[in-house]
């Protein structure tokens, strides 16, 4: 990386140097702490000495490179915030990049996804994928798996990213013995700022004793448990009456020949599981009412937002204002390259601004770094520039840089 460096390179971007050599970035603005629940923390005219994505020092430039003899990344007018964090992504899907139905429905889809080859992708694939992330300023994730998660980890590893490697809970069977398969351990074990921990699949696909057990292993881990939730209207239908085209797919494949709808909906299902919480991450959260809200909000559970999947899906579109309305902490997800185009999260701020252009600047950024980070339970160390963090920086585009003034 320092071959040739120069001493002072304007980029609209940076790239990460992941060795042991220090190197500031400055910037004409720093964000350096996104509070949950207050106005984000700047600092104008300032730089940031990192090695690879952890955080030396940050402050005013004049002092923090006073004395500094390392190569300078100066992003000029530019806007730098601490790297962000993917709350949801399917890393183990990247070999199926533009392969998937666009806007047929939930059903269509899952349809699809059953016929594609589920096998855990070469290295490579997963390589370019986590260097997509961190190119676009991604510093940690939350990765959910079902079949890759030790070639995940490795890969997440290989490239410098953070955060928690997800094994996930399907099917009505009852699991082995380990919360977490082993061979995900050893793999997550060896790699700094990288854990375990199993997760839920969604309310019509893994069995209430499934899911229990799973957030259970969480809640003694400290991790955030995830599940997917009121995503597409064929989930709502089924769990109220039993009927519609997800009942009549899963029928038979997934859904046991003995089960019947609780006749709730899926928010009030997982309350009534037992599966809401503050350390619960409910994922999608697109079809919900009012009541729904007003739960999610009481039980302190997170939703994350995925709205280029939801589209490409066709799944409809999730009511960020009104969850944020209502009190529900909000993080960002890309989902999987079987529903969207890249792993950029800048670009789901864009689907998300596009769909709720009033939707304010300060919450947008939270979802991409401190709500996360507290699900993590790694508020000191992610979601800031801040000496010991270990999520490196990122830079606003240019076109998103008045929205988070």
């Amino acid at each position: 990386f320092l071959k040739g460096f120069p001493s002072r390179l304007p980029l609209a971007s940076f790239p990460l140097p992941l060795g042991t050599c220090s190197y500031a970035v400055t910037a004409r603005r720093i964000v350096t702490r996104i509070p949950c629940d207050g106005p984000p923390e700047r600092l104008d005219d300032g730089a940031v000495v990192l090695t690879g994505r952890r955080v030396l020092d940050v402050g005013p430039r004049r002092r923090v490179l006073a004395g500094f003899s390392g190569p300078v990344v100066d992003c000029g007018p530019a806007t730098l915030v601490p790297g962000l964090i993917n709350a949801h992504v399917h890393l183990e899907l990247s070999r199926l990049r533009g392969l998937s139905p666009r806007g047929q429905g939930f059903a269509a889809w899952a349809a699809w996804l059953m016929r594609q080859d589920l096998s855990p992708p070469s290295p490579e694939i997963l390589d370019a994928a986590v260097s997509e992330m961190a190119e676009a300023g991604t510093g940690a994730v939350i990765d959910v798996g079902s079949r890759a998660g030790p070639a995940v980890a490795k890969a997440l590893a290989r490239g410098g990213l953070s955060g928690l490697v997800c094994h996930e809970y399907f099917g009505f069977r009852r699991l082995p013995p380990a919360d977490i398969p082993p061979e995900l351990q050893a793999a997550v074990a060896g790699a700094p700022g990288l854990d375990a921990a199993p997760s839920g699949h969604a309310l019509y696909s893994t069995s209430p004793e499934n899911l229990r057990r799973a957030r259970e292993a969480c809640l003694r881990l400290g991790a955030p448990f995830c599940l997917h939730l009121a995503e597409q209207a064929g989930e709502t239908a089924l769990l109220a009456t039993g009927e519609g085209e997800l009942a009549e797919l899963l029928r038979g494949r997934v859904l046991p020949r003995d089960w019947r709808a609780p006749g709730r909906s899926p928010v009030a299902e997982a309350r009534s599981q037992g599966l809401l919480g503050p350390s619960t991450l409910a994922v999608h959260a697109v079809w919900l009412d009012a009541a729904d809200k007003k739960l999610l909000a009481a039980s302190g559970t997170a939703v994350c937002l995925c709205p280029r999947s939801n589209a490409v899906i066709g799944v409809g579109t999730a009511d960020a204002p009104g969850l944020l309305a209502a009190g529900v902490p909000l993080c960002l997800g890309t989902d999987s390259l079987a529903s969207n185009d890249d792993l950029d999260l800048w670009n789901e701020v864009r689907a998300l601004l596009a769909a709720h252009p009033d939707f304010p600047g300060g919450q947008a950024l939270s979802a991409l770094t401190a709500t996360p980070a507290r699900l993590l339970g790694r508020e000191r160390d992610l979601g800031l520039l801040a000496p010991g963090a270990m999520g490196g920086a990122a830079v606003v585009p240019d076109d998103l840089t008045e929205h988070f003034r």
